[in-house]
């Protein structure tokens, strides 16, 4: 018989209307969220119920069957956050398509810990080279998140960035708090009632956030459902702005050569506000990363360089140099995967 105080009774209610809220969360997800992107977006909510499941003010040995389940998805967490994150990056990429030596070692941690968990004690050193584990694919992921947050173009992709980092950075922060200093605390019935406060209230928060988003979409199609063209009918081009036309004038006169050459440098020199900068490369020229914009004129004007036979002496790193970049490793990138080959191939063709 599990026996319980008001407050521990309150705890547990709060603890299941969140979960009843992440549910709902979950079947939106899986609703409007697009095809490559929903099951992380599920994944990572189901680890969070997870934990909030695990956390409750009951013993351990009350949970019965149920609690190595809710240990196992609360001990992926970490790994849930790294699946987002590449979703979120690269929504159209799919996981087999990254390095096997990634990949693979994943997987089997993955059954390893599904075995521990569910068919052996659950307790040991084991739980421990987990949580070291997690710590480095949580630093991974905000590695990866923050390198590219100022060359990234699109604002739902750099706010889900930022989101991302903050979210690591205190999940991380706060583990190691109560994992190594704040041991005991956790015992605490107003703690946990603390805590089951902040979920709910988080919960409440961005369900309603999500769902109010998605009325306001389904709003603005109904609305607009007699604005939609005939498909017959023919629809001008969009004419090019002012600020598009002053940024390629300016990139036209090889202002892209520059070193350590940034949008906020290019905002700048241009006097353009670099929010409206980015929307215009984004929106209408089509680039989600500055960089590949960068190497949109880079790489041809190398090219052209390496065409030219009287240039043929000139080594590929000085050209590398006056086009802009830093050296050697990050333009040879960019032009195999821009060109198909390497620097030496293409010149090699006009010889």
């Amino acid at each position: 018989m599990i026996s319980l105080t008001q407050l521990e009774i309150v705890d547990l209610a709060l603890r299941f209307a969140a979960c009843g809220q992440l549910s709902l969360l979950m079947f939106w997800f899986g609703r409007k969220t697009a095809v490559g992107q929903k099951r992380a977006y599920q994944f990572f909510v189901l680890c969070i119920i997870s934990y909030i499941l695990l956390t409750t003010p009951i013993a351990d040995e009350d949970y019965g069957w149920l609690r190595r389940p809710l240990l196992l998805i609360t001990d992926l967490t970490a790994f849930s956050l790294w699946f987002l994150a590449l979703k979120i990056l690269k929504p159209n990429k799919s996981l087999l398509q990254y390095p096997k030596w990634v990949t693979i070692p994943v997987a089997i941690w993955c059954m390893g810990l599904a075995y521990f968990f569910l068919f052996s004690s659950a307790k040991g050193i084991m739980h421990d080279i987990n949580h070291v584990i997690g710590f480095i694919t949580l630093a991974y992921v905000v590695f990866v998140c923050s390198y590219g947050y100022f060359d990234d173009l699109i604002d739902k992709r750099r706010n889900a960035r930022l989101r991302i980092v903050i979210g690591c950075g205190i999940y991380m922060a706060v583990l190691t708090l109560f994992e190594l200093v704040l041991i005991e605390v956790k015992n605490f019935t107003l703690f946990s009632f603390i805590n089951a406060l902040i979920i709910a209230l988080l919960s409440s928060l961005y369900t309603a956030k999500y769902i109010a988003q998605s009325s306001h979409i389904e709003s603005a199609t109904a609305t607009n459902t007699t604005d939609i063209p005939s498909p017959n009918v023919h629809t001008a081009p969009k004419p090019r702005s002012l600020h598009a036309d002053k940024l390629a004038a300016a990139m036209d006169s090889g202002i892209y050569k520059q070193q350590a050459f940034s949008i906020g440098t290019l905002s700048e020199t241009i006097g353009i506000p670099e929010h409206q900068l980015r929307k215009v490369i984004n929106q209408e020229l089509g680039f989600s990363n500055f960089s590949h914009y960068l190497n949109s004129y880079r790489i041809p004007y190398v090219c052209r360089q390496l065409e030219d036979k009287q240039q043929r002496h000139i080594p590929i790193l000085t050209l590398a140099l006056e086009a802009g970049y830093g050296s050697i490793a990050p333009f040879n990138r960019a032009f195999k995967h821009h060109m198909g080959k390497t620097p030496s191939q293409y010149r090699d063709q006009f010889q």
